[in-house]
């Protein structure tokens, strides 16, 4: 019952009280008493209704500043901003509500300690990370990568990617003579096209696309860098992706003459007039792409195959070596083919490759190089993983050079402590033959693999007669 409808009935009733007794004195009196009476208790009414309402208003305040407060400490804590999420998804990532706008933080770093041994006492003396002369063995610790990425996306049209790695291999037979080792942009052009340009791999072969964290071995292959398109470059790229088939075709600088030294071309004129077109096809035969984005298969894997197939033609500089005299602008070109099967905790692969290489040196044939590589690997529970490869190339030097051939078997196993982020390796490699020679001639970046490069020893030109070995330990951990 309202507050007016309360009043309206206390005065009725004095009133109705009045009228019955008027005309006398004692009347008028009680009529009086009872309209202070009725004055009293609305005035009562009305402090007890009032009071009831500035208590409801106040609550309802202060029920609107605690909601406010709570929401503000709630985005405060999750950086969620104006509705932006943040978390882990294969990397640490902060986007907008409707991940338009996004970044990806990656990390890695690989520890190693390795034992390496080569007969005949010819590791190089002075210079170089080597030890003295008079040593058959050698060993120590080596922090082979540390390296930060950062990928995302812009206005959900264009994306990013950049990584800085840090590695004792920079400018030294590594991929970079900087920490930055590859960093470009790209747009969507529509659903199947984008374009991307910057500094970033030749995607040609499918062993050195795959990034060093997602390799089964401990490293790639010595196959895997030879060739002159297994290196990072300036240029423009475009990609095309499907269902079933997805391709890229690059415009970019071409290749340094000076092997070994991968980053020298990152200006515009120390390119001179170099330039290369490289390119690669790939068909889905069974399973999804992501599949592929890392070489080996945990088990509960559904069964997937790829078959790549990659070309390219590189024009170098006019800068010959140091003492060489050119007599053509040097060149190279090649052609290679994969086949890669995952299946529930086991994988195979294989590629073959072939390179015709005109080195710009007067009185010099052309130099035919062809090789091919072969793994597998297997789970033998949850946590750990045997594999087996094993590559050979011939650099086409001729009968002229000793042991020249890149021929090495390996066995490894990975102990994985968190999953795909965090596991313990080590290896074991049988070179039949010196792969110093061959690396030498390859398009840069196979320090990391731990083999060397002779500088002396029995045989001139550095080499041995084989029998090499590698042992190789990793502590990799990456998000």
């Amino acid at each position: 019952m309202s507050f007016a409808t309360k009043a309206g009935i206390i005065v009725g009733a004095a009133a109705f009280s009045g009228m019955a007794v008027a005309g006398t004195g004692d009347a008028t009196n009680d009529l009086q008493s009872r309209l202070e009476a009725a004055e009293a208790k609305i005035a009562e009414m009305s402090a007890q209704q009032n009071g009831d309402w500035l208590t409801e208003q106040r609550s309802e305040q202060i029920r609107g500043i605690v909601q406010d407060v709570l929401a503000d400490a709630d985005t405060r804590a999750s950086l969620q901003g104006n509705g932006a999420t943040s978390g882990y998804n294969d990397g640490f990532f902060v986007q907008s509500a409707d991940g338009k706008w996004s970044m990806k933080i990656n990390g890695l770093f690989q520890e190693r300690f390795n034992v390496g041994h080569q007969p005949n006492d010819v590791w190089a003396s002075g210079g170089g990370p080597f030890p003295p002369a008079d040593k058959d063995t050698a060993f120590g610790f080596e922090t082979t990568r540390a390296a930060l990425n950062f990928s995302g996306t812009l206005a959900g049209v264009a994306y990013y990617d950049a990584r800085l790695d840090w590695s004792p291999y920079n400018g030294n037979n590594g991929l970079s003579s900087s920490p930055l080792q590859w960093a470009y942009g790209g747009w969507h052009c529509d659903e199947n096209w984008s374009v991307q340009l910057g500094r970033q791999k030749m995607q040609v072969t499918r062993g050195f696309i795959v990034n060093a964290e997602d390799q089964q071995a401990i490293e790639r292959s010595s196959y895997d860098y030879f060739w002159a398109s297994s290196q990072i470059t300036n240029g423009i790229m475009a990609k095309g992706s499907w269902d079933q088939f997805r391709m890229n075709v690059m415009f970019s600088n071409g290749f340094d003459t000076n092997a070994g030294t991968n980053g020298n071309l990152n200006t515009w004129q120390n390119n001179v007039q170099g330039w290369a077109i490289t390119g690669r096809g790939e068909w889905l035969l069974e399973g999804a792409w992501d599949q592929f984005d890392h070489i080996g298969s945990a088990a509960g894997s559904a069964d997937a195959w790829l078959l790549g197939f990659g070309a390219g033609y590189l024009k170098g500089n006019t800068a010959a070596a140091a003492g060489a005299v050119n007599d053509d602008e040097p060149d190279a070109w090649l052609v290679t083919a994969d086949l890669s099967y995952e299946s529930d905790g086991w994988n195979l692969y294989g590629s073959g490759s072939y390179q015709r290489t005109n080195t710009g040196i007067a009185g010099a044939d052309d130099v035919n190089s062809v090789g091919f590589e072969a793994g597998a690997g297997m789970y033998m529970d949850d946590n750990n993983e045997l594999y087996g490869r094993w590559q050979w190339v011939n650099p086409g030097l001729g009968a002229g050079a000793v042991s020249s051939n890149i021929n090495i078997a390996t066995i490894g196993w990975n102990h994985y402590i968190a999953g795909p982020n965090t596991k313990l390796s080590a290896d074991w490699s049988w070179c039949f033959s010196d792969p110093s020679m061959a690396n030498a001639m390859g398009g840069g970046g196979w320090g990391y693999t731990g083999w060397w490069n002779n500088t002396g020893g029995a045989i001139p030109g550095g080499q041995t007669s084989g029998s090499l070995w590698l042992l190789r330990t990793q502590l990799q951990v990456s998000f």
